[in-house]
């Protein structure tokens, strides 16, 4: 009787210790550059994989980058001088159905006229699309070399939903001008040219 009596004491023990000591699980994921992000288990409802396409010819390069595409920082602002404070921080590249690149910024909310809060094109870069033939995630929207100076706003890492850019001005002596920006899909949206 001791015995049983002694057995359910240490599992009544047992049972008291798990509860008093919550235990929270989380995942662990580890990116390839050394990042970890830990997120609680409880607050996940699923985890999916999906495949993001890439394009494996110049043709599908070209098609890919038809759209609408925004960046969160103020990339490419330097275009804007002065006429900076009319507009907000976010760019936006629309690249056309005949490759037309066109460079806009919305206008901030309190302009006193019928552009306030509108997406308005700065600028056309044109439709001098290069894909890279051997790597058609990378090219460049425009390329424009002289003897002693150019600009290229070139993409890299293309796939379906985003693409890194880089523009650069320079001169014989160097660059003037590097800004880098990571340029995400959007859906379409009306803009005044």
């Amino acid at each position: 009787m001791k015995k049983i009596i002694c057995m359910l004491a240490m599992a009544l023990l047992a049972i008291g210790a798990a509860q008093a000591q919550e235990q929270v699980r989380k995942m662990v994921i580890q990116k390839t550059n050394g990042q970890v992000m830990k997120c609680k288990t409880a607050e996940i409802e699923t985890v999916t994989f999906e495949e993001v396409a890439v394009p494996t010819t110049v043709e599908e390069a070209e098609a890919m980058l038809v759209g609408y595409w925004k960046c969160n920082n103020p990339f490419l602002s330097f275009v804007l001088g002065e006429d900076i404070n009319y507009f907000e921080s976010t760019a936006f590249l629309i690249v056309t159905e005949d490759l037309e690149i066109l460079l806009g910024y919305k206008a901030v909310d309190y302009l006193p006229n019928e552009y306030a809060g509108k997406i308005l094109v700065y600028k056309s870069f044109g439709n001098d699309i290069i894909v890279n033939s051997d790597d058609p995630t990378m090219g460049d929207f425009f390329r424009y070399d002289y003897d002693t100076e150019g600009t290229a706003l070139s993409f890299m890492n293309l796939d379906q939903n985003s693409f890194d850019a880089h523009f650069e001005s320079y001169v014989e002596d160097g660059p003037t001008s590097i800004q880098d920006g990571t340029f995400y899909r959007v859906e379409p949206f009306e803009y005044i040219r």
